[in-house]
């Protein structure tokens, strides 16, 4: 190619740039985030927060309010309330007021999902207040508006393994797959500022019940999500008292808690050739003990191992009491139906029959724990 062609592209590139208005990005209100809130019977409220780049404004953000019977609708109306024209290529989150997600939430996530503007990696989550509270608050120094400091905080919490994924994509895939129900993160305030409050279950595509933070800890174990986790748990203070330290003075009274980083977890989940509701899982767990809050001499093999073996006992117990939370409230945000599918081609269960078999659900579980080193002691 020679100089004379090459001067030509650029000449010809600069021209039609050249015919495409200065000021369009200037008229476009970019959303970035929507809430939707019940409303009345056949009618939702929406809040959208959009980005503006007009230099006249004082602010980058804007959350306009609207309300209809879709969520196209929602978008017609607000355009009404706006001098920039709305646009969703950018939505990064979604989030649903608890009793509108306890009424099901298909139509809505088809109607995103269909969209092509908007990215299935966009992330979901339930409020247990109004979404127009959450989206409105405006007090964070860490982003330029709520919308953006929930997403931030979203997905902190899945990379840092403290939440599982909330992606549209994988909220639609557990949604449709038989034998698995979709989780979400439920969302909450406190002192004016949005939180994670736990862990928002469903029956399909509607909210039933709530995992608190502690218990949604068991939910990532059993769905094998944990690469460099944390928790903390509490064991009964007698556990150790043979290899409590003589230390001079009062000894502190009161149960023995328990912190554990980095941890690292492996999975294996058999079901029951022909039988969905008998299922065994074997977990594995390599973590630092990073915190003990009573006097005990780890150099001792002895203690170490009592202290493995103690709190191997206390998860088992946990996982029990989580499985009972799932049969109760019949669902299944971990799998199991699907594993069995996995390993079954005959007899495979279906949406329909394995929602009434969960209450069954007889699961046995082995959990290994080695302490690959400690820290220190409170």
């Amino acid at each position: 190619m020679n100089w004379k062609r090459i001067t030509l592209i650029i000449f010809l590139a600069f021209m039609c740039s050249g015919c495409i208005p200065k000021s369009y990005i200037e008229q476009l209100g970019i959303i970035t985030a929507v809430g939707y809130d019940m409303a009345g019977e056949d009618s939702i409220r929406g809040t959208m927060v959009m980005y503006q780049f007009d230099p006249s404004t004082t602010s980058p953000s804007q959350v306009v309010s609207s309300e209809a019977a879709t969520s196209k609708g929602l978008r017609f109306e607000a355009n009404r309330m706006t001098s920039h024209r709305l646009v969703s290529g950018q939505v990064r989150l979604e989030l649903f007021q608890d009793q509108l997600a306890s009424k099901g939430m298909t139509k809505y996530m088809d109607t995103l999902e269909r969209d092509a503007k908007v990215s299935d990696m966009g992330l979901l989550g339930v409020s247990e207040v109004p979404t127009a509270d959450l989206l409105k608050i405006n007090d964070s120094k860490e982003s330029s508006n709520s919308g953006e400091y929930i997403k931030k905080m979203i997905k902190k919490s899945v990379d840092h393994d403290v939440l599982p994924d909330a992606t549209i994509r994988t909220f639609m895939h557990d949604y449709r797959d038989a034998g698995i129900d979709p989780t979400l993160p439920l969302l909450s305030t406190k002192d004016e500022k949005a939180m994670i409050s736990g862990q928002a279950l469903f029956q399909d595509d509607r909210y039933t019940a709530k995992l608190s933070p502690q218990e949604t800890f068991y939910l990532l174990l059993l769905k094998d999500e944990y690469n460099d986790g944390q928790f903390q748990l509490q064991l009964p203070d007698e556990v150790l008292k043979e290899f409590h330290k003589d230390t001079p003075g009062p000894t502190k009274e009161g149960p023995l808690h328990v912190s554990l980083h980095e941890i690292d977890s492996g999975l294996t989940i058999q079901p029951r050739r022909g039988d969905p509701t008998e299922q065994s899982v074997k977990v594995t767990m390599e973590a630092r003990l990073l915190e003990i809050t009573k006097d005990v001499d780890l150099q001792n093999k002895k203690a170490l191992n009592k202290l493995e073996k103690e709190i191997e006992k206390k998860v088992k117990s946990d996982l029990e009491q989580f499985m009972n939370i799932l049969k109760e409230n019949q669902v299944d945000p971990v799998g199991f139906g699907k594993y069995y599918n996995a390993q079954n081609r005959n007899n495979r269960v279906t949406h329909e029959n394995w929602r009434q078999q969960i209450p069954n659900l007889n699961v046995s579980f082995d959990v290994n724990l080695k302490l690959l080193r400690h820290g220190t002691v409170e």
